[in-house]
């Protein structure tokens, strides 16, 4: 029987000591995939459960932390206490686990029982990933606009002469949750040919730096660096540009193009030897761009589109997330998670190549501790006894 790619790490099980947004994106990856995700949580829980707008008024369930946390379970521990740590232990030995994840400052691996010695002692060939801002040579705090700005990407974004900006996604995040998971698929692999785990350990920075791709080489050889906007450096017109209706984006590739674009009755007035070659629409930008975008706002979205369809031209409308969720191509790909409590059902972004050959569900992010009883009873046998006795102190 074929395996469909939401069962593909069926039989999987990750332990994740995560929290905020980075490590939590690269565990709802597996989870999609259909591995087991156990997230461990401090006694008060993950900051990101008090972020945003609240499920239905309830506390600890709030909108920035149901994003990313679908399809898991929720257990607390006190990973401060001994006793804490050995349930831990116990987790990844009798489980047993095959992945353990943490986006904990390196300088608290030691101290909460989580570090790679530690636990390959308890299970030789398990797959250890630790995500930092830095990497474990330096253990400070670090947030995605921090990341952001000593990685360079803030100096590029935005418009030539305004502040700097940060991009309108958590983009140091996301890709550092992106690397956290290739590099974990990496292990997998290794694991199944040689049957050893592996260390791995994720900067934020670098991950962040790693984007300049386009960049590093190119300023090597004198491109201006800094804010240039919409534009391309290299190639013109390629803007966004106001319409009656919205923005659209239109990026000309090369001359040829250009010839198509302007061959329009609508665009005629820029069909002059200045601009035929795109080292003169380079030079003279401002005025370019200037005219274009009195001939776009003069029209409407939907018409500027045909026409530059029609022209062979890349173009598109400057899509809303309010479009984004009412198109029907993109809401067939998105994942459904509905919870049994309230009845409330909420929409989740899709993994950016997974593919459902039926209905794109998963479970409903978990509550704080939902799971503790049952992971305890079913793979350490704890007694409700016991249970009892761990409330409060060590499991909330």
């Amino acid at each position: 029987m074929k395996t469909q790619d939401h069962e593909l790490f069926k039989g999987l099980t990750v332990l994740s000591l995560e929290q905020a947004l980075s490590m939590p994106y690269c565990t709802y990856r597996m989870a999609l995939k259909g591995a087991r995700v156990i997230r461990i949580e401090a006694l008060q829980g993950d900051p990101n459960r008090y972020v945003g707008f609240p499920l239905a008024g309830e506390e600890a369930m709030y909108s920035h932390f149901l994003g990313v946390n679908a399809g898991k379970q929720s257990i607390t521990l006190n990973l401060g206490d001994k006793r804490g740590q050995e349930i831990l232990w116990e987790l990844v030995e009798k489980i047993p686990v095959d992945i353990f994840c943490t986006n904990q400052l390196p300088k608290n691996y030691d101290k909460l029982g989580i570090s790679y010695e530690m636990l390959s002692s308890i299970k030789p060939n398990i797959i250890w990933a630790g995500l930092s801002g830095f990497g474990p040579e330096m253990s400070e705090p670090a947030y995605d606009p921090i990341i952001q700005a000593m990685a360079g990407i803030m100096d590029e974004t935005g418009e030539p002469g305004r502040d700097p900006m940060l991009t309108g996604i958590p983009i140091a995040d996301l890709e550092a949750g992106n690397q956290a998971y290739s590099s974990i698929m990496e292990a997998l692999y290794k694991r199944g040919k040689t049957g050893e785990g592996s260390r791995i350990d994720v900067s934020m920075l670098q991950c962040t730096v790693a984007l300049l791709s386009t960049k590093i080489t190119n300023y090597e050889f004198g491109e201006p660096v800094g804010r240039n906007g919409n534009r391309h450096r290299s190639f013109a017109p390629v803007n966004s540009y106001p319409t009656k209706d919205g923005f659209v984006i239109i990026a000309v590739g090369n001359d040829r193009q250009w010839a198509t674009l302007v061959a329009n009755p609508e665009f005629v007035r820029l069909n002059i030897p200045d601009y035929v070659a795109n080292r003169g629409r380079i030079k003279d930008i401002e005025r370019l761009d200037q005219t274009l975008r009195e001939i776009a706002s003069s029209m409407k979205t939907e018409d500027l589109i045909k026409i530059c369809n029609n022209s062979g031209i890349p173009v598109a409308k400057v899509a809303t997330v309010n479009d984004i969720m009412s198109d029907p191509g993109q809401i067939k790909n998105m994942v459904r998670a509905k919870d049994s409590r309230s009845g409330y059902e909420i929409t989740l972004p899709p993994d950016p190549v997974i593919r459902f050959s039926e209905e794109k569900t998963i479970s409903f992010p978990p509550r704080l501790g939902e799971h503790n009883e049952e992971v305890l009873t079913k793979y350490l046998n704890y007694s409700s006894e016991t249970i009892k006795e761990l409330k409060n102190k060590i499991i909330g």
